[in-house]
């Protein structure tokens, strides 16, 4: 069944079934083929079972259901499997939202799947818009010329479901632009839109007071998620809106910060008399599409977000944790429901949670459906630096998008922010490169470009990483080892951990981390430091080109180098931290390990094949053979993806013909003793492929964790006790 076919089926399936099935749900039971499956999806959720970690219960901020406080519940009541995702194809990159289209007819019938999709996987559906809104004043007072009004909405059966709503009304003549949130006045949101000539909308659908949450008893035929709930509670405030004389129609913004950025989107995607959106740092479930939140990424992940806010979306989504190249949308067709209506994309480049590198993927995806209605400007992106909360000053920013796209202004909106900024599309523009060149006895420094001339910072103890380091509260503060800075390379910073206590000479792990753009080695570093140093190992921790305090250097970096790549890059300041490490009294030169996980893993073992140093490599998750790699992250992602080795663009769709593979990687590593971890449900590689590639060489083993693309402490452990052997054997 091709990915069409398949959105046609769903689609048809949600609308027709979804009501049976909700009212199944609410009885307790569900259909039988629902409660038996096959041995396929029952495999499936033993392994979801046995590898993530447990939900919440959800009380506190919204229910899962009116019955169930965990997902775990909810699937036991409900008899729900995973879907059959050997009948689901494999999409490693983001859909296409204009798959099929090519009028605008067309895009109506696709708007249509995406919805279906995206009701039934992600957010429940909603019910239709009450027919028997009343509404009352319950109070009107003044502060300064600003007229606040409280008012409570009633609707639904026998009026059982309610909302109440504070207008904030500036004096002077309307109709007005309108800015609605579920904010509270205790941040800048509604003050500064009301500051700005708008009226203030705070509804009370949020953590603080949900009116939302009593829908589930009062609509039991519909399975919307809490943040859905609270979305469709924004839908019944622009119904009261639309009563209103001072109010103009076509100005009618939704905004909300994190969670509720989640919710702005949700709530401007399913009600088109929304005209704008400006969702705030939503990051995950929101502008940062689901297959860029996996765990190689380093923030919310599917299995992250469900665990701790089971509530906020359909359990459905769960499913799809370690499988997102199988859910059959994501967060850039989501986001062109709002199309050709405008968006504004936000979010920080240094926050835990969200991710420069996903959001831009995002955008550039959804602008193909906002230039093919014809409305390319009507969709921005602000990325900014800083923390996850936002402030009054960007407040001004958002307005200033608001303005602009409501025509109140003559200054037009603002060019988007890129800090990654890569394509590869671009990059053959910059360097002028049309053609790949002939590889050469040397197919590997092929690959990797002309290295630049490099003179090593021979002065290790001055270094900095800037206000990032800092930012990220850096380095770790532990009762169990101690740390200090150790500078390498072109005035790079690295950070060594070392035992509180120990004699002689340490090894030392050389920790290379995943695609963490936001927080480099920061996040999820500290307890297996710890580990390592109880072990008896010094760690070396620092960011790559790109990533955390380097962020900023990947957007201009083949401007600056077009001969070379961030990959050579990359391998080029681990050798260099291999030099300066390895001139410590305190570091056993002859006992460097290289340690990394996806792109870490990937740096590691192109490192081991161009430096002699390394006395073993631990790799995980961090490589799949490239003349194998059209339904994984292969050749496509190294060269239109991440940037890292450009030149193998010309071989993405026949990556066959690529001059090399991973095999010569493993040949020039000569007979260093090297661990590949390749879990067994990891989507990002072709594990078949790899143990092929991998058996001629006897120095590699695999170990492949029944386990998701994930980094969990028994896998650490694993990797930990095999460094434990390679370093007793050279003793």
């Amino acid at each position: 069944m091709n990915r069409r076919t398949f959105c046609q089926s769903m689609a048809g399936a949600t609308l027709a079934g979804s009501s049976m099935m909700a009212k199944a749900g609410v009885l307790g039971i569900m259909p039988a083929e629902a409660a038996e499956g096959t041995e396929e999806q029952r495999e499936a959720l033993a392994l979801m079972l046995k590898v993530l970690t447990p939900t919440r219960r959800a009380f506190r901020h919204g229910r899962i259901s009116a019955y169930d406080l965990t997902w775990e519940e909810w699937q036991k009541r409900t008899g729900e499997l995973p879907p059959k995702f050997s009948e689901m194809p494999s999409q490693p990159f983001l859909p296409d939202p204009l798959e099929g289209v090519h009028s605008k007819s067309d895009w109506a019938k696709r708007r249509g799947e995406i919805r279906a999709l995206a009701e039934h996987w992600m957010t429940g559906r909603v019910p239709p818009a009450p027919d028997n809104l009343r509404s009352a004043v319950i109070k009107e007072t003044k502060e300064g010329k600003v007229t606040i009004r409280d008012v409570r909405l009633e609707f639904g059966p026998n009026h059982r479901a309610y909302l109440n709503l504070q207008l904030l009304i500036p004096a002077g003549e309307g109709p007005r632009p309108v800015f609605l949130t579920n904010q509270g006045r205790t941040g800048p949101w509604a003050p500064v839109a009301v500051a700005r000539g708008y009226i203030g909308v705070i509804f009370m659908a949020a953590d603080e007071q949900d009116d939302s949450d009593k829908y589930i008893e009062v609509y039991p035929d519909y399975d919307f998620s809490c943040l859905t709930r609270r979305a469709w509670a924004a839908s019944r405030a622009v119904d009261y809106l639309y009563t209103l004389p001072e109010v103009d129609r076509k100005c009618i913004a939704v905004s909300g910060h994190s969670r509720n950025g989640k919710m702005a989107l949700i709530a401007a995607a399913y009600d088109e008399r929304i005209t704008a959106a400006v969702p705030s740092s939503g990051n995950t479930g929101e502008c940062n599409p689901w297959r860029y939140t996996t765990d190689p990424f380093a923030t919310e992940t599917i299995e992250q977000i469900t665990s701790s806010f089971p509530q906020w979306f359909h359990p459905r989504i769960r499913f799809f944790a370690g499988r997102e190249d199988k859910l059959p949308f994501d967060q850039n067709s989501f986001l062109s429901l709002v199309a050709p209506r405008a968006v504004l994309m936000t979010c920080s480049c240094t926050e835990e949670q969200g991710m420069d590198f996903g959001f831009e993927q995002n955008y550039r995806s959804a602008h193909r459906v906002y230039d093919f209605l014809g409305a390319p400007d009507r969709l921005g992106l602000r990325i900014r630096n800083g923390g996850h909360p936002t402030t009054s000053g960007e407040m001004e920013f958002y307005m200033d998008f608001l303005d602009s796209v409501f025509g109140r202004t003559s200054v037009p909106v603002a060019k988007p922010t890129f800090i990654f900024g890569y394509t590869f599309d671009d990059w053959k523009s910059q360097t002028g490169q049309k053609s790949p060149g002939h590889p050469g006895e040397d197919k590997l420094r092929w690959a990797l470009g002309e290295e630049p001339a490099q003179v090593p910072f021979p002065d290790h103890g001055r270094a900095s990483g800037g206000w990032i380091d800092y930012f990220e509260r850096r380095p770790y503060h532990s009762d169990v080892m101690k740390a200090e800075s150790v500078g390498y390379g072109l005035s790079q910073k690295a950070d060594l951990y070392t035992p509180l206590k120990h004699e002689g000479k340490l090894p030392v792990v050389i920790w290379l981390h995943q695609r963490a753009y936001s927080t480099g080695y920061s996040r999820y570093a500290k307890e297996p430091f710890e580990e390592l140093t109880r072990r008896g190992y010094a760690v070396l921790a620092f960011d790559q080109v790109g990533y955390a305090t380097r962020v900023h250097y990947a957007k201009d970096f083949y401007h600056r180098y077009p001969k070379w790549s961030m990959l050579g890059q990359m391998i080029a300041d681990t050798r260099s931290a291999i030099t300066a490490v390895s001139s410590r009294d305190d570091i056993d030169a002859s006992k460097v390990y290289l340690f990394g996980y996806t792109l870490g893993g990937t740096v590691a073992l192109w490192t081991a094949a161009l430096d002699e140093r390394p006395a073993a490599i631990v790799s995980v998750a961090g490589v799949t053979p490239l003349r194998t790699s059209k339904h994984t992250e292969g050749i496509r992602a190294y060269s239109h993806l991440y940037g890292l080795l450009p030149r193998l663009g010309f071989y993405a769709d026949n990556p066959s013909s690529l001059p090399f593979d991973y095999d010569e990687v493993f040949r020039r590593m000569g007979n260093k003793k090297t661990l590949l971890v390749a879990p067994k449900h990891d989507w990002y590689t072709d594990l078949p492929a790899l143990e092929k590639l991998a058996q001629p060489f006897s120095q590699i083993k695999i170990e492949s964790p029944d386990d998701f693309n994930r980094f969990p402490k028994s896998t650490q452990d694993l990797a930990f006790d095999w460094l434990d052997q390679q370093r007793k054997q050279t003793v």
